[in-house]
């Protein structure tokens, strides 16, 4: 039986395939989640995050049981929408995708409360989602998928200070955005 990440790394280095379920069903939401923010189109998040899993499988031998698995199949994910923002750059002439482009929660099923709630969670992950693509994958791993900084940089392939400068810039680029947000809001239509 299959009880830790550990335990399916294992199983799949030894040949067991079916291990491989184990760590798709623990980590799909999450990893969906994650490529979704980044490419902000259902269909490629889904692309991407299969991809991710195939190629974690491939390449399970160079995981380092010492540290935690999600944060290697994260960077593998990450590496991979960055390279489906690349491709879309080069065919749109410009980078990732229009924001109308994602999807919208479904209102239909929450509480007024929630609505409400979630209305300023949507402003900030709007904002973030305008932001460059470093700086937003920067801020993707460090607030919502609460990765290490030193985690981010292994996982995008620069140093710990080129996390800390993408993460700073985000947040300048943020409170621009917000407090311009807030003023319109403010002054109403």
């Amino acid at each position: 039986m299959i009880d830790s990440d550990r335990d399916a790394v294992r199983a799949i280095r030894s040949g067991d395939r079916e291990a491989l379920a184990h760590l798709v069903q623990r980590y799909q939401g999450r990893l969906f989640g994650l490529v979704l923010m980044m490419v902000r189109r259902p269909t490629a998040a889904d692309d991407v995050t299969q991809d991710a899993f195939v190629r974690a499988y491939m390449h399970i031998d160079q995981y380092d049981e010492g540290r935690a698995f999600y944060p290697w199949l994260a960077a593998i994910a990450v590496r991979l929408s960055q390279n489906w923002l690349h491709r879309q750059a080069r065919t749109t002439g410009r980078e990732g995708v229009a924001l109308e482009d994602a999807p919208e929660p479904a209102s239909d099923a929450q509480a007024l409360d929630s609505l409400i709630a979630s209305e300023r969670d949507q402003e900030i992950w709007r904002a973030v989602a305008a932001l460059p693509s470093g700086e937003r994958t920067a801020v993707i791993l460090y607030y919502r998928e609460e990765m290490p900084v030193r985690d981010i940089a292994q996982a995008l392939g620069v140093t710990i200070g080129t996390v800390k400068t993408l993460l700073f810039r985000a947040r300048r680029h943020l409170r621009v955005r917000l407090e311009a947000a807030i003023a319109i809001e403010e002054t109403g239509p």
